[in-house]
């Protein structure tokens, strides 16, 4: 692991440096894709598939950007389906024909808060 001193001898007066600095421990997070989510004037939200096939309006609370997914910290479980295509044409209370497919991820991991 290199740490910042270990570098400084190539920064140079008058360049930037963008610096994640972790705070908290690695923890298991739920992450959808940026697509999924909505906005409604001061908040996001995202459309949930009910167990009788009605879709359903879930307001969300949300983390940074990990791997191209957003980690949403709370509003929404874990194996709760989603509405990921089609967004503007559904409506919460509407029936629909749900297609479920796999998220795509490469092995499952913690993220960072």
């Amino acid at each position: 692991m290199k740490t910042v001193r270990d570098e400084i001898d190539k920064a140079l007066p008058g360049l930037f440096a963008r610096i994640r600095v972790p705070l908290s421990d690695r923890h298991s997070a739920l992450l959808v894709e940026e697509r999924a989510i909505g906005t409604d004037q001061s908040q996001k939200f995202v459309l949930t598939v009910s167990t009788n096939n009605t879709v359903e309006y879930r307001p969300v609370k949300l983390g940074p950007l990990n791997s191209g997914k957003r980690i949403v910290r709370s509003g929404l479980d874990a194996g709760e389906k989603i509405v990921v295509n089609g967004l503007q044409r559904v409506r919460p209370g509407m029936p629909v024909i749900p297609e479920e497919t796999v998220a795509h991820a490469d092995e499952p991991r913690l993220v960072k808060r």
